[in-house]
């Protein structure tokens, strides 16, 4: 089963827009970092594969946008 992600109750233009998103996508989140370990992998290494991996999706929303390295930490 999916899980439900809520929709923006906020203008993208307010403070609180991206705590919301924050919040409603938490679960979801949470949800992918446990299969990711159920299916063996470290819970650690899966939530950096998470952040490595919406640091790319950023940088081609964002051209020219200058983020780290993306090289696997060991």
């Amino acid at each position: 089963m999916r899980a439900a992600i809520n929709s923006p109750s906020l203008s993208i233009d307010t403070m609180d827009y991206q705590a919301e998103c924050q919040f409603a996508l938490e679960p979801s989140i949470q949800g992918l970092i446990e299969k990711a370990e159920d299916a063996g992998w470290n819970r650690q290494q899966a939530a950096l594969a998470i952040v490595a991996l919406a640091s790319e999706h950023l940088s081609d929303l964002l051209p020219g946008l200058t983020l780290p390295d993306q090289r696997p930490l060991s």
